[in-house]
């Protein structure tokens, strides 16, 4: 009886977690190029597809890689986004020299 009770209330857990709101991989990918983009004033450009590197399970946000050009320059920004698809900064790294 206590397995059956225990099996009912994780399913009813489970089906409620599907029903959360999650920002598709293609909307969270928008919202971190253009986070990416307002650090260089509009005039950095991307130069790769942005990738989605990891989904929180508990959170369901995501964390998500833009490549930017500025100038002669490139640099990968890294992005936190949440489930509303606001993107948060998290780091930034400077490929080559």
């Amino acid at each position: 009886m206590k397995i059956l009770m225990l099996f009912v209330l994780l399913s009813g857990v489970a089906s409620m977690a599907r029903g959360l709101p999650v920002c598709s991989d293609r909307d969270a990918k928008a919202a971190a190029d253009e986070k990416a983009l307002s650090y260089f004033r509009k005039q950095g450009e991307i130069f790769h597809p942005a990738r989605v590197l990891k989904k929180h399970n508990t959170s369901r946000d995501k964390e998500v890689a833009s490549y930017v050009k500025f100038g002669e320059k490139r640099y990968s920004i890294f992005t936190l986004v949440d489930t509303d698809c606001y993107a948060r900064f998290i780091k930034r790294t400077r490929q080559g020299d």
